[in-house]
């Protein structure tokens, strides 16, 4: 599932489904879903629908605001739980920008990407 781009729609104008499924490359479904999960249409306007600028892009800026997990500094996030976990001794695992663990409590894959600003930078002295 990809990422939908917000930068699309003009909060000033009105679209149709039809509209939509073009400017944003996603299925007629998908809109009459998000319509179901409670996206605002316009009142009065039966066929066709149309959809407000301002309540789409709000619809999907809260819509990816509820997946986001904040996280402690020595948490992870379990794929399984879907929440932020500890880890178990000696399971964490360093793999380039990435730390990978074992849940302590369903012994499901964890999974932290490490900031620049987290990293341990290790400091070598070298003697002439």
């Amino acid at each position: 599932m990809t990422r939908i781009n917000s930068n699309r729609i003009s909060k000033h104008m009105s679209y149709s489904i039809k509209e939509l499924t073009l400017n944003l490359n996603v299925n007629e479904k998908t809109i009459l879903r998000w319509i179901d999960c409670g996206l605002k249409v316009i009142p009065g306007c039966k066929k066709p629908m149309l959809i407000s600028g301002v309540s789409l892009k709000e619809f999907l800026k809260n819509k990816d605001q509820k997946k986001k997990v904040k996280l402690k500094r020595n948490q992870f996030f379990c794929f399984k739980c879907k929440v932020g976990c500890y880890a178990k001794r000696g399971s964490t695992k360093e793999i380039i920008e990435r730390k990978i663990a074992v849940c302590r409590a369903c012994n499901g894959k964890m999974s932290r990407i490490i900031k620049p600003h987290q990293k341990d930078y290790k400091i070598l002295s070298t003697s002439v």
